[in-house]
């Protein structure tokens, strides 16, 4: 058979005789919670045994339909199970009679001939008696562990929400970083912007000073190179003696006009420059920003 009958006093009651002790089962909820309190009723449809605390969230609040049965007075018909294979012997697919305390295997009737020489080999039926507790206290130990497991999965998902709100904010913090700097750069630009069109304004206005004191000289000169002209051709010794001698000054105050707008130099041109820190900020390309991770690798993540 592929299933075996387990009666009511081997899974259904609250404990079992075993010599003078008595084994209580407990209340698999608490459990979960590390509390120990024992089960009065038994849920046969999802096979949890439950105190009278756990017994109506389990009915509200877990899905499906729920056969409850008082632990004490449960008389109802033996329950039959489904090994699903477990009670046979994978080798000559018989049913598991034995078992060998030498080598700790369970052994059908055909395995046994095979351990008759070993010192200790029971038969299961006789020694059966004796797996109750260790099975009841096997079932706590992973209803504690389906807790952790729980625990595990719960982190999981923490980290998991923890991780989308961590991406998501590192984007916005970058995307914040860039209007800081966009607006740094129209701040500077503006100011920028302000200086150079004082220094033009400025630039200008000398320019033109300049320009209109060499053309007032310039005429000056074109006058009286004119006059130069008309005595050296037709005038009498006299005239260009005196002539000559009334331009030396204004010669001079020429020179002198001449020399001083010489001396008045003009920018041409006009030039920026940027500090050693933002050339050195952008010479490092796209690796200004790092990715730092604070989960079991090591390093951090760049963006290169």
């Amino acid at each position: 058979m592929a299933s075996r009958i387990f009666q009511d006093s081997n899974k259904n009651n609250a404990g079992d005789f075993i010599g003078e002790s008595t084994v209580t089962q407990s209340c698999e909820p608490c459990m979960k919670t590390n509390i120990s309190k024992a089960a009065t009723v038994f849920c046969k449809d999802c096979d949890e045994f439950l105190c009278d605390t756990c017994k109506n969230p389990h009915i509200v609040y877990k899905t499906g339909q729920h056969n409850i049965v008082n632990i004490k007075d449960n008389k109802s018909a033996p329950d039959i199970i489904d090994m699903k294979g477990i009670d046979k012997c994978h080798k000559h697919e018989r049913e598991i009679e034995f078992f060998c305390q030498d080598h700790s295997k369970l052994c059908c009737s055909s395995c046994v001939l095979i351990h008759r020489k070993c010192d200790q080999v029971d038969e299961i039926a006789k020694v059966s008696r004796q797996a109750r507790p260790e099975l009841q206290a096997l079932k706590q130990t992973l209803i504690k562990l389906q807790s952790e497991a729980d625990a595990i999965i719960a982190d999981c998902e923490q980290s998991e929400t923890d991780v989308n709100e961590s991406f998501a904010k590192i984007s916005s913090e970058v995307d914040e970083m860039r209007d800081r700097i966009i607006q740094l750069f129209e701040d500077a630009k503006q100011k920028f912007i302000t200086e150079a069109s004082e220094l033009k304004t400025a630039e200008t206005k000398t320019i033109g000073n300049k320009r209109d004191a060499s053309s007032k000289v310039k005429d000056e000169i074109s006058k009286v190179l004119s006059m130069c002209s008309v005595v050296l051709e037709n005038g009498t010794p006299s005239q260009q003696y005196i002539y000559s001698d009334s331009i030396k000054e204004k010669r001079k105050t020429i020179e002198s006009i001449i020399y001083d707008q010489r001396k008045i130099k003009d920018a041409s041109t006009v030039t920026v420059s940027f500090s050693k820190e933002l050339t050195s900020f952008l010479e490092m390309g796209s690796n200004f920003i790092q990715l730092n991770y604070d989960g079991n690798k090591t390093g951090n993540y760049k963006n290169n």
